[in-house]
């Protein structure tokens, strides 16, 4: 009796576990494609190849004309801030070097003042505002560990600036001046002509960015970039007569030199990764 009741038990133990198991846990596979992927995170984790993204720019640009001669303090050239917009198109290599081209408008102003008493009176021109950048950048630092998508940036580019070759704007200004004695009044008269260039011009960039990884899809970025003119944009001659003789002359260049500031919006539109073989072990195995 003893015997058979032992015998009942080892059955039981061995035919329990078995019925506990349904039918499609038993014949179900481990998920191997899943864990290869942990090992491969584990172990490097997948590195971007290459990646294509599209970017929104909005940025505000600062900026003052060269003036050569004040005419005694009767006019200034006064610092210009403009907002402006851009599209830009990139390529993205192993997320440490990038290309990108783009279009923006980029406003190049000059910005005159006329002494008044103390209320000063200030004309503004500005040219067509377009512009066509070529960029180059390149990752000094990353903060996001083995994906890459988050760091510090250098960057140098080159502008293409189209313009019109036509007067921008004028203005004409009359005072009198009285010596006193019975002596007649002097005719003082302000007179000022403003040119943009009559061909393409070109501004260098460098300036500095600091990209923050949102998403898979999205990235932020904050820059600082310095720009530096080539070549004039808008020309300002001013001519100071008294009692129609001419007494001096001035002249205000804008050339786009200037700083920028902005915030970038990327969307990636395609990526590829280089995936580790985690069979490719080197150095000595370690025992946990």
């Amino acid at each position: 009796m003893m015997r058979h009741f032992l015998l009942y038990l080892l059955l039981g133990f061995t035919v329990l576990p078995a019925l506990g198991q349904g039918q499609t846990d038993y014949y179900r596979l481990p998920n191997r494609n899943r864990q290869y992927e942990q090992v491969q995170f584990r172990y490097g984790g997948p590195t971007i190849r290459d990646r294509w993204y599209v970017a929104l720019d909005g940025f505000v640009n600062t900026g003052r004309a060269h003036i050569d001669n004040s005419i005694n303090g009767l006019i200034n050239s006064d610092r210009s801030v403009r907002p402006g917009a851009g599209l830009s198109l990139g390529w993205s290599y192993r997320e440490r070097w990038a290309i990108e081209a783009g279009y923006a408008r980029l406003p190049i102003q000059t910005k005159v003042s006329v002494q008044n008493g103390g209320y000063p009176l200030v004309y503004k021109y500005q040219g067509i505002g377009d512009g066509f950048v070529l960029r180059g950048k390149r990752r000094i630092l990353s903060t996001s560990g083995p994906w890459l998508r988050s760091g510090f940036w250098l960057t140098a580019g080159a502008w293409i600036i189209p313009n019109s070759g036509q007067q921008e704007g004028r203005f004409s200004l009359y005072g009198y001046r009285y010596r006193g004695g019975g002596e007649s009044a002097d005719t003082l008269r302000l007179v000022s002509n403003t040119v943009a260039a009559s061909r393409a011009t070109a501004i260098a960039e460098l300036g500095a960015e600091y990209n923050v990884r949102l998403s898979n899809n999205f990235d932020l970025g904050f820059q600082v970039r310095k720009r530096i003119g080539l070549s004039d944009v808008l020309t300002t001659d001013v001519r100071y007569t008294v009692n129609q003789y001419s007494a001096q002359q001035a002249q205000l260049i804008s050339n786009g030199s200037g700083m920028t500031y902005g915030v970038t919006l990327r969307y990636t539109l395609s990526l590829r990764r280089n995936l580790p073989d985690v069979l490719d072990v080197t150095g000595k195995p370690r025992i946990r």
